[in-house]
């Protein structure tokens, strides 16, 4: 009896398995809230209760908005930060987009701050600090005030700016969100786009504007608005067509979209079409625009809806989008639902709909 085939049962026993694709996790707008982030991220089988990493060669995405609303983004960002390194020892991935709030909070826009933001960075030389930013500010901040209240004393002024404008631990949070400080050197090396396999994920949407540029052009030109903090209305991390603020593709497939091609009107699906082609995905994952009943798939299942409004601020369920082997998974609240495969529509389907 000839041993060959003994021998190849032997190998085939002691050759390892093939690898599986790694099993990709979704979680949308956090708004500084740890409790959801920590909720969210064990039941998913990530992290463990001590918070270390348990999650192997999974890849999470994280698509934006960790900052504003809560008191917590400070702490979310030190414990992504850590998981990441942890992640990576693993062979897994975390990988944070940026958001329009993160992009607000570089550019020097603090309306959405929540106070424990500040208090979160309170150290015993903060009433310094706040001594030092208010010397580095005064001639614009008093100038403003009485252009508000033209008889307003110095004392008042100053008193004003202490007790709202800048409280205990403002001049450390502005430090840290600078694009060299603890918070946003973090932040400008973050994508706003990313493409896994035949999804692509982006904070806010992303219109046909943007259909000329590759992926790589526009995550550079996020990087470069961000470290310059720039305000200019134009620039890409605050223009309402760009990734992190366009909400037109969760409107009615049949409207007008907001943009064109070469002055061309487009419904929503004729855009939307244009976009897939054009990146080479199926599906579009975003958040920024809640749904607080949970994930929802748009368009045939072509855009899905992270954002489930997870943070306190919002009152919303938290959940996670999972896309494995076995398909995309949709877990609201710990209740999972297989989300459809994406299908385009009838190309007559918005005719149709107009037709009398």
């Amino acid at each position: 009896m000839s041993v060959v085939p003994a021998i190849f049962v032997l190998l085939s026993a002691c050759a390892p398995l093939q690898p599986t694709e790694p099993r990709i996790v979704a979680i949308g707008d956090l708004h500084g809230d740890y409790g959801a982030f920590d909720e969210v991220m064990t039941r998913a089988g990530l992290m463990d209760e001590n918070g270390e990493w348990t999650g192997g060669n999974a890849i999470v995405v994280q698509t934006g908005d960790i900052a504003d609303r809560g008191p917590d983004t400070r702490m979310i960002v030190a414990h992504l930060k850590n998981l990441q390194v942890q992640a990576e020892a693993s062979g897994g991935r975390i990988i944070a987009l940026v958001g329009n709030h993160e992009g607000m909070v570089m550019t020097g826009d603090g309306r959405y701050v929540h106070p424990g933001e500040y208090e979160a960075f309170v150290t015993s030389g903060s009433e310094a600090s706040q001594q030092g930013l208010y010397e580095e500010m005064a001639d614009d901040v008093i100038a403003w005030y009485r252009g508000q209240k033209a008889d307003a004393t110095e004392k008042e002024i100053e008193s004003w700016f202490y007790g709202e404008f800048a409280p205990l631990g403002r001049a450390e949070h502005r430090l840290a969100w600078r694009p060299a400080g603890e918070i946003g050197s973090w932040v400008v090396k973050n994508s706003a786009m990313l493409k896994l396999g035949n999804v692509l994920f982006v904070h806010g949407g992303i219109s046909a504007k943007y259909s000329g540029m590759t992926i790589a052009e526009i995550n550079a030109a996020v990087e470069e608005a961000l470290s310059e903090q720039t305000t200019e209305r134009g620039a890409v991390i605050h223009d309402p067509l760009g990734p992190l603020w366009y909400r037109g593709l969760l409107r009615d497939p049949c409207e007008v979209a907001a943009t064109g091609i070469d002055g061309a009107s487009l419904t929503v699906e004729e855009e939307l079409d244009i976009l897939l082609t054009h990146f080479g995905v199926e599906r579009i994952v975003v958040g920024h625009t809640p749904s607080l009943d949970g994930i929802k798939p748009n368009h045939n299942g072509r855009v899905i809806q992270i954002d489930t409004g997870m943070s306190a601020y919002y009152g919303g369920i938290n959940s996670f989008l999972e896309i494995t082997e076995e398909g995309v998974f949709a877990d609201n609240a710990g209740v999972a639902v297989k989300l459809d495969e994406p299908g385009a529509p009838p190309n007559d389907l918005c005719q149709a709909a107009a037709a009398p």
